[in-house]
């Protein structure tokens, strides 16, 4: 049975995590990036190699390019669940409409709606660490007629 404590610990990691995913509905990566260590990693896993590098690096270059690509991209947190004491899996669905060229994904002002599994790795100050997020990315390809 879990203690009072390891519920207010699992809490507070993923108060971290909806906070972050918050910050991107908002269009906020300065926020984003706020909830980061300066150090943190991140790995776009769909993307292979070239998805690993910093988060104020790699990806503030990946979020500030979608949210410029797709200007009304959104989210919804289907799920937040602990893993352990410094881990957190967060099911989520993102979507929008791409109004510029992305990432070799030439614009045809197509919707896209794609599940995403990020999964946040968090310091002992409750700081994001480590980020590593996965979809389908043949399947996002596909919407957006590429």
């Amino acid at each position: 049975m879990e203690t009072l404590i390891q519920q207010q610990q699992a809490l507070s990691l993923k108060n971290a995590c909806v906070e972050f995913m918050f910050a991107y509905q908002q269009h906020n990566v300065d926020k984003m990036l706020s909830l980061c260590e300066d150090n943190g990693t991140v790995h776009f896993e769909s993307l292979g190699e070239a998805g690993k590098g910093k988060i104020h690096e790699l990806g503030k270059g990946i979020w500030t390019g979608l949210i410029d690509s797709f200007p009304d991209i959104d989210n919804t947190l289907d799920a937040a669940v602990a893993e352990d004491e410094n881990t957190v899996r967060c099911q989520v669905v993102i979507r929008g409409t791409q109004k510029k060229d992305f990432a070799g994904i030439p614009n045809k002002g197509r919707k896209f709606d794609s599940d995403h599994i990020f999964i946040f790795h968090l310091s002992d100050a409750n700081k994001i660490d480590h980020i590593s997020i996965s979809w389908d990315h043949e399947d996002l390809r596909k919407q957006l007629g590429a």
